[in-house]
């Protein structure tokens, strides 16, 4: 199996006279996607097809590869919105260029390494015009992270950043291993099944977070630093090469459990917490490991008792971080019971069959 991975780098460091030159260029070249969209809606048309149907390319100051790379981006916008139409069972919609971003290939665009005090120069040349920009980049501490990854060749510029892609063939999902059910909460980062909780130092980032005023440089900080973390813990913290399924809490049914009538302050805690980018880090390092990622709806699985013999599901079983049956009598912390619950209630349930042992 392959997978894909995208990070971004800021262009803050290039000059503004840089900046300019690449908006110029953005520009022209938006507008010759937009010439080729509706040339090519018409047309039941395959990336191998364009080097015919591109023969005559729309007058322009930009060079043939620069016009090459806007009918390919063309062509991927014809072809995508066709295929959600499709799938979406409705007439499909003509799309249109923003002239937010362009895609490039090594063509026209390398990468040199460490130069001055630079990780990264991004090379444009073969724009047209005798124009060639030399781009200073920093390496987002993300790219890290993609060292042992392939690079694409093609380069995603933006506005104000640029966006490299990475693929790895990770293999086929494991059939061996430990499996495990996780809760994600303020207190603990992760409660696993296996008895594991990590990430105790959560709730103080968000606590920063929330002293911060929104939209600040500080507060922006802020959420890049809980970001980071919640990155390093998942990927640290959680035995992957044990693994072979994480079960975790389904997103849209745990925001339905997570928003009681609490107050403003309970409100404020979770406006800074996000849920979907822990549970997405988790699906992404789950297959980059080959470990497989389900979800349940995690409705009252920190109120039940995990004892097979007793379930018994009660509001005044859990007391903050601890959990005590009013039934049988069986104690543990609450966020322990959440995830032992939801790896029961996936593996009994209609889908679980599969990776019972």
């Amino acid at each position: 199996m392959k997978i894909k991975r995208s990070s971004k780098t800021t262009l803050k460091f290039a000059t503004q006279k840089k900046l300019d030159t690449l908006n110029e260029i953005m520009d022209e070249y938006s507008r010759l996607v937009n010439i080729f969209i509706p040339d090519f809606w018409t047309k039941n048309l395959e990336l191998g097809d364009l080097i015919k149907e591109i023969t005559n390319l729309p007058e322009s100051w930009l060079s043939a590869r620069m016009r090459q790379c806007a009918a390919r981006e063309a062509l991927s916008m014809v072809n995508g919105a066709k295929e959600k139409a499709i799938s979406l069972d409705e007439d499909p919609i003509m799309p249109v260029h923003s002239g937010k971003k362009m895609t490039l290939s090594s063509q026209v665009v390398t990468i040199e390494e460490g130069r001055n005090s630079f990780d990264i120069w991004l090379i444009i040349s073969s724009v047209g015009n005798g124009i060639k920009l030399s781009i200073p980049l920093k390496r987002h501490r993300h790219i890290n992270w993609f060292q042992e990854w392939k690079r694409s060749t093609s380069v995603v510029i933006h506005r104000k950043y640029v966006q490299f892609s990475f693929e790895k063939e990770t293999g086929s999902k494991k059939t061996e291993g430990d499996i495990v059910g996780i809760d994600v909460g303020i207190n603990h980062l992760l409660a696993v099944s296996n008895g594991n909780l990590f990430g105790s130092e959560v709730k103080s980032l968000i606590n920063i977070i929330k002293r911060k005023k929104q939209g600040s440089n500080k507060y922006k900080k802020a959420k890049k630093t809980l970001s980071y973390y919640l990155h390093k813990t998942v990927k640290d913290c959680l035995p992957w090469s044990e693994l072979r399924l994480v079960v975790v809490e389904r997103l849209k049914d745990l925001k339905k459990g997570k928003k009681p009538n609490r107050g403003k302050e309970f409100r404020k805690t979770l406006s800074n917490w996000n849920y979907r980018e822990l549970l997405d880090i988790i699906q992404m390092r789950s297959e980059e490991n080959r470990v497989s990622f389900r979800s349940i709806n995690p409705h009252k699985t920190s109120q039940t008792c995990p004892v097979p013999a007793c379930s018994h599901t009660e509001r005044d079983n859990r007391s903050g971080e601890k959990f005590k049956c009013l039934r049988c009598g069986y104690s543990n912390q609450a966020d322990l019971v959440g995830s032992l619950n939801i790896l029961d209630r996936f593996i009994s349930g209609q889908y679980g069959a599969a990776f019972q042992t």
